[in-house]
Protein backbone atom coordinates (compact mmCIF):
# COMPACT_ATOMS: atom_id res chain seq x y z
CA UNK A 1 0.00 0.00 0.00
CA UNK A 2 2.77 2.44 0.91
CA UNK A 3 4.58 1.77 -2.36
CA UNK A 4 1.40 2.34 -4.37
CA UNK A 5 0.86 5.60 -2.47
CA UNK A 6 4.46 6.64 -3.13
CA UNK A 7 4.08 5.92 -6.85
CA UNK A 8 0.97 8.08 -6.96
CA UNK A 9 2.80 10.87 -5.11
CA UNK A 10 5.64 10.78 -7.65
CA UNK A 11 3.72 12.91 -10.14
CA UNK A 12 2.49 15.43 -7.57
CA UNK A 13 5.78 17.26 -7.15
CA UNK A 14 6.07 17.00 -3.39
CA UNK A 15 8.66 19.22 -1.74
CA UNK A 16 8.58 17.63 1.72
CA UNK A 17 7.00 14.91 3.82
CA UNK A 18 5.98 15.34 7.47
CA UNK A 19 5.22 12.27 9.51
CA UNK A 20 4.00 10.99 12.83
CA UNK A 21 6.78 9.29 14.75
CA UNK A 22 4.69 6.14 15.23
CA UNK A 23 6.13 3.16 13.36
CA UNK A 24 3.54 2.48 10.64
CA UNK A 25 3.29 6.15 9.62
CA UNK A 26 7.06 6.55 9.79
CA UNK A 27 7.65 3.52 7.55
CA UNK A 28 5.09 4.85 5.05
CA UNK A 29 6.61 8.34 5.04
CA UNK A 30 10.11 6.94 4.48
CA UNK A 31 8.90 5.06 1.41
CA UNK A 32 7.21 8.20 0.06
CA UNK A 33 10.19 10.47 0.74
CA UNK A 34 12.68 8.09 -0.87
CA UNK A 35 10.45 7.49 -3.90
CA UNK A 36 9.74 11.18 -4.60
CA UNK A 37 13.22 12.22 -3.42
CA UNK A 38 12.30 14.88 -0.90
CA UNK A 39 13.02 15.67 2.73
CA UNK A 40 11.31 14.02 5.68
CA UNK A 41 10.47 15.66 9.02
CA UNK A 42 9.14 13.59 11.92
CA UNK A 43 6.94 14.96 14.70
CA UNK A 44 5.10 13.44 17.67
CA UNK A 45 2.46 16.16 17.11
CA UNK A 46 1.06 13.99 14.30
CA UNK A 47 0.46 10.92 16.48
CA UNK A 48 -2.93 9.23 16.58
CA UNK A 49 -5.49 10.43 19.10
CA UNK A 50 -4.71 9.04 22.55
CA UNK A 51 -7.62 6.78 23.43
CA UNK A 52 -6.41 6.52 27.04
CA UNK A 53 -8.05 3.76 29.02
CA UNK A 54 -10.07 2.54 26.03
CA UNK A 55 -6.88 0.81 24.80
CA UNK A 56 -6.74 -1.16 28.05
CA UNK A 57 -10.34 -1.60 29.17
CA UNK A 58 -12.66 -0.98 26.18
CA UNK A 59 -15.89 1.01 26.22
CA UNK A 60 -17.59 -1.77 28.23
CA UNK A 61 -16.16 -0.19 31.39
CA UNK A 62 -17.66 3.22 30.55
CA UNK A 63 -21.28 2.62 29.45
CA UNK A 64 -22.63 6.08 30.41
CA UNK A 65 -19.74 7.87 28.73
CA UNK A 66 -20.04 5.65 25.65
CA UNK A 67 -23.77 6.44 25.37
CA UNK A 68 -22.88 10.16 25.18
CA UNK A 69 -19.78 9.68 23.00
CA UNK A 70 -21.55 7.63 20.34
CA UNK A 71 -24.04 10.48 19.70
CA UNK A 72 -21.18 12.75 18.54
CA UNK A 73 -22.88 15.84 19.92
CA UNK A 74 -19.91 16.77 22.10
CA UNK A 75 -16.16 16.44 21.73
CA UNK A 76 -15.88 14.02 24.63
CA UNK A 77 -12.35 12.93 25.55
CA UNK A 78 -11.52 9.28 25.85
CA UNK A 79 -11.11 8.37 29.55
CA UNK A 80 -7.61 9.54 30.55
CA UNK A 81 -6.97 10.31 26.89
CA UNK A 82 -7.59 13.04 24.35
CA UNK A 83 -10.48 14.52 22.44
CA UNK A 84 -10.45 16.05 18.96
CA UNK A 85 -9.68 19.54 20.29
CA UNK A 86 -6.57 18.18 22.02
CA UNK A 87 -5.37 16.63 18.77
CA UNK A 88 -6.06 19.81 16.80
CA UNK A 89 -4.20 21.86 19.41
CA UNK A 90 -1.05 19.75 19.09
CA UNK A 91 -1.25 19.58 15.29
CA UNK A 92 -2.18 23.20 14.56
CA UNK A 93 1.21 24.64 15.58
CA UNK A 94 2.94 22.25 13.19
CA UNK A 95 0.51 23.11 10.39
CA UNK A 96 1.19 26.81 10.93
CA UNK A 97 4.91 26.09 10.68
CA UNK A 98 4.41 24.05 7.51
CA UNK A 99 2.37 26.72 5.68
CA UNK A 100 5.01 29.32 6.55
CA UNK A 101 7.79 27.28 4.93
CA UNK A 102 8.65 27.78 1.26
CA UNK A 103 7.29 24.40 0.18
CA UNK A 104 4.50 24.42 -2.37
CA UNK A 105 3.34 20.83 -1.88
CA UNK A 106 3.83 18.67 1.18
CA UNK A 107 2.53 15.33 2.36
CA UNK A 108 1.54 14.75 5.95
CA UNK A 109 1.56 11.10 6.97
CA UNK A 110 -0.63 10.65 10.02
CA UNK A 111 -3.44 8.49 11.39
CA UNK A 112 -7.19 8.37 10.80
CA UNK A 113 -8.23 10.16 13.99
CA UNK A 114 -5.53 12.76 13.51
CA UNK A 115 -6.52 13.38 9.91
CA UNK A 116 -10.16 13.86 10.91
CA UNK A 117 -9.20 16.29 13.68
CA UNK A 118 -6.91 18.27 11.37
CA UNK A 119 -9.67 18.59 8.77
CA UNK A 120 -12.19 19.76 11.38
CA UNK A 121 -9.75 22.18 12.98
CA UNK A 122 -8.53 23.64 9.71
CA UNK A 123 -12.08 24.11 8.42
CA UNK A 124 -13.33 25.35 11.81
CA UNK A 125 -15.84 22.51 12.08
CA UNK A 126 -16.79 21.28 15.54
CA UNK A 127 -14.49 18.38 16.43
CA UNK A 128 -17.35 16.00 17.28
CA UNK A 129 -18.38 16.23 13.62
CA UNK A 130 -15.18 14.37 12.61
CA UNK A 131 -17.07 11.10 12.88
CA UNK A 132 -19.63 12.22 10.29
CA UNK A 133 -17.13 12.11 7.38
CA UNK A 134 -18.17 8.57 6.57
CA UNK A 135 -15.92 5.57 6.94
CA UNK A 136 -12.60 6.07 8.73
CA UNK A 137 -9.76 7.04 6.38
CA UNK A 138 -8.24 4.01 4.71
CA UNK A 139 -4.59 3.23 5.31
CA UNK A 140 -2.50 5.04 2.69
CA UNK A 141 -5.44 7.13 1.46
CA UNK A 142 -5.03 10.73 0.34
CA UNK A 143 -6.78 13.77 1.77
CA UNK A 144 -5.93 17.01 -0.01
CA UNK A 145 -6.16 20.41 1.63
CA UNK A 146 -4.88 23.72 0.36
CA UNK A 147 -3.98 26.74 2.44
CA UNK A 148 -4.55 30.13 0.81
CA UNK A 149 -2.34 32.59 2.69
CA UNK A 150 -4.06 35.73 1.37
CA UNK A 151 -7.34 34.48 2.82
CA UNK A 152 -5.80 32.74 5.86
CA UNK A 153 -8.08 29.84 4.96
CA UNK A 154 -7.83 26.11 4.36
CA UNK A 155 -9.86 24.38 1.67
CA UNK A 156 -10.64 20.66 1.49
CA UNK A 157 -10.30 19.20 -2.01
CA UNK A 158 -10.45 15.45 -1.42
CA UNK A 159 -10.99 13.22 1.60
CA UNK A 160 -10.00 9.56 1.91
CA UNK A 161 -9.11 8.96 -1.75
CA UNK A 162 -7.71 5.45 -2.01
CA UNK A 163 -8.30 4.82 -5.72
CA UNK A 164 -4.58 4.06 -6.18
CA UNK A 165 -5.00 1.03 -3.90
CA UNK A 166 -7.83 -0.58 -5.84
CA UNK A 167 -7.18 -3.34 -8.31
CA UNK A 168 -9.29 -3.85 -11.41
Amino acid sequence: QAQKLAERCKGIGLNAVYSSDLLRALQTSQIIASTVKCGLSVSPALREIDMGDIYKKSWDHYPELFAKWVLHREDIPYPNGENGADVWKRCSALLLQIVQEPHEKVAIVAHGGTIRSIVCGALEIAQQKRFLFGAPPENCSITVMKYIEAENQYFLYTFNDFSHLKTI
